[in-house]
């Protein structure tokens, strides 16, 4: 039963939208929160100079691979 309820509840819902939408309105902007969470996890100095880390050793991996070096150093046995 509260399956249909729920399905019901929903179906108007989007019938309310798609008239305000019909209206010109553009609806809701965005979900208003519900609680007060935080994203936490990149604000913690520990994990941000990790992360720092990791980026920076990807970098330097695909600087060592990348195209343009391959570019400057191919040819090299004609110069000889």
């Amino acid at each position: 039963m509260s399956r249909n309820n729920k399905n019901a509840r929903n179906l108007e819902r989007a019938r309310q939208f798609s008239k305000q939408r019909k209206e010109g309105n553009k609806g809701p902007a965005k979900t208003n929160p519900k609680h007060d969470k935080r994203w936490t996890y990149r604000a913690n100095p520990e994990v941000q100079k990790r992360i720092a880390e990791q980026l920076k050793a990807t970098q330097t991996a695909n600087e060592k691979t990348s195209g343009k070096k391959i570019l400057e150093n191919a040819g090299g046995a004609s110069k000889d």
